[in-house]
């Protein structure tokens, strides 16, 4: 028999010891790297919605302050924010407020909010 010449004996080349740790670690970082993927667009989700929101608000005072006795708030600022908006006016002196609540896609982990609300305040004159 010889000085270890079999496959038993052969040293690992360059590269070839660490084959196994790579996977181990893309096992380990693909779930994290997903989680912060899902969060950051669930958090997209909620900005957008936010500004949507807050632009219907917006629309809903300015039909009120504009068109005046034959506007209508609920239905202008659910063409913007869509359907699902709660729309609420409230009518006070020469101030008209209205507050617009949005839902939103709700997170897998509870972290974000379910809905968000938008208030948009005009002055009557």
């Amino acid at each position: 028999m010889g000085r270890g010449n079999g496959p038993a004996h052969r040293r690992a080349g360059p590269g070839q010891a660490d084959t196994g740790a790579v996977t181990a670690e893309f096992a380990v970082i693909l779930p994290a790297v997903i989680l912060i993927m899902v969060v950051l667009l669930a958090l997209v989700r909620t900005v957008t919605v936010s500004m949507t929101c807050q632009d219907a608000a917006a629309v809903a005072v300015r039909e009120l302050i504009v068109v005046a006795d034959e506007s209508d708030p609920v239905g202008a600022a659910q063409a913007v924010a869509g359907s699902g908006a709660d729309v609420a006016v409230q009518r006070g002196g020469e101030t008209v407020r209205v507050s617009v609540s949005c839902p939103v896609l709700p997170d897998s982990l509870g972290v974000l909010p379910t809905t968000v609300t938008a208030d948009a305040v005009g002055v009557v004159q």
